[in-house]
């Protein structure tokens, strides 16, 4: 079954007089309720291959989970996440030694704005979990963070969301920079929804996923996370605090800032290294001349003097992984 055939829109006929004030879309202070995130690169533990947006036989995928599970161990992953949509699996016995199974879900609550339902993953949800379709958006946020599941913003793009719908709700921890899945109808980057939160205050990460629905579509897109251990409590402790990056193929090798103002860049060979900031401009791009490719790239900030900084690094084949934002201190 297609994906984008799984879901019917959300009511539209929701008076906006009934719509909650909080709810209108205005600016909040933050909805992740975070004032920083950790950066990978500087802090102690291992690198750790994830797959954080998975389907199964028991939403809209091909392959059962054993099945969906073994064709990642295949290619290498270290953490799969089995995001059925409104439920979850009973992931007892896939986590041995070296791998993690990490029960979790994709839940739809409607919007108060009337859009398509927003569609959120809530990543280490102990199974079981009794879904309730009937709760608003807020609610059932809030109740899937009490069982210890974090929760971040699916595919805004492919949704057909706005500020609007991104903002009338809190508590979610980043968006899905990149996912895969929605290559299919050209909606796969939510780089711009991202940045535009972050330019209002919003302390976001970002994931990058294959939400695979279809085996072919295994191991295209991923997060690398860094933790001190391969246990649920550490990596949903560095999902938490941002302690990771995303990637549909290079690999960042490291990503500072000085205290000369200088932000600094390592990767494998690419063709193109990004810096993002806020503000006119939106930073700094660096091109491979031809027949050469970068691997480094540096920026003096200090006479712009941005409130974040990000940095996103395309190979020849346009794929491309993205680090977390630093957040300059005034």
């Amino acid at each position: 079954m297609k994906r984008r055939s799984f879901f019917s829109l959300a009511g539209v006929g929701l008076a906006s007089a009934l719509v909650p004030k909080a709810f209108a879309g205005e600016p909040k202070v933050n909805v992740s309720n975070k004032k920083d995130l950790a950066n990978p690169f500087a802090a102690k533990g291992k690198w750790y291959k994830a797959a954080l947006h998975v389907h199964t036989t028991n939403s809209d995928g091909d392959v059962d989970v054993p099945t969906r599970i073994q064709q990642y161990r295949d290619k290498g992953f270290d953490i799969v996440a089995i995001t059925d949509h409104r439920k979850t699996n009973d992931l007892s016995g896939f986590s041995v030694p070296g791998f993690m199974a990490l029960s979790s879900i994709e839940f739809h609550p409607k919007t108060y704005s009337g859009a398509p339902t927003h569609h959120f993953l809530g990543l280490g949800l102990p199974h079981p979990y009794e879904y309730n379709n009937d709760l608003p958006a807020q609610e059932m946020i809030n109740d899937i963070k009490s069982k210890g599941a974090k929760v971040f913003y699916a595919h805004p793009y492919w949704t057909g969301h706005t500020y609007e719908e991104m903002t009338e709700v809190n508590g979610y921890l980043g968006v899905e920079v990149y996912n895969q899945s929605c290559e299919e109808n050209d909606s796969a980057y939510g780089n711009v929804y991202w940045d535009q939160m972050l330019n209002k205050g919003h302390v976001l990460s970002g994931l990058a996923t294959d939400d695979v629905h279809q085996s072919s579509e295994v191991g295209k897109a991923w997060t690398m996370i860094k933790a001190e251990k391969l246990d649920e409590s550490s990596i949903l402790d560095a999902l938490e605090n941002g302690c990771f990056y995303a990637s549909s193929g290079p690999e960042i090798k490291d990503f500072q800032l000085g205290e000369d103002m200088k932000i600094k860049i390592e990767c494998s060979s690419v063709k193109k290294i990004a810096f993002r900031i806020d503000g006119a401009g939106n930073g700094r791009v660096f091109h491979a001349q031809e027949g050469e490719d970068l691997q480094s790239a540096e920026w003096d900030l200090s006479k712009k003097k941005p409130r974040w900084v990000r940095c996103e690094v395309s190979d020849e084949n346009g794929k491309t992984a993205w680090t977390n934002p630093i957040f300059l201190k005034s």
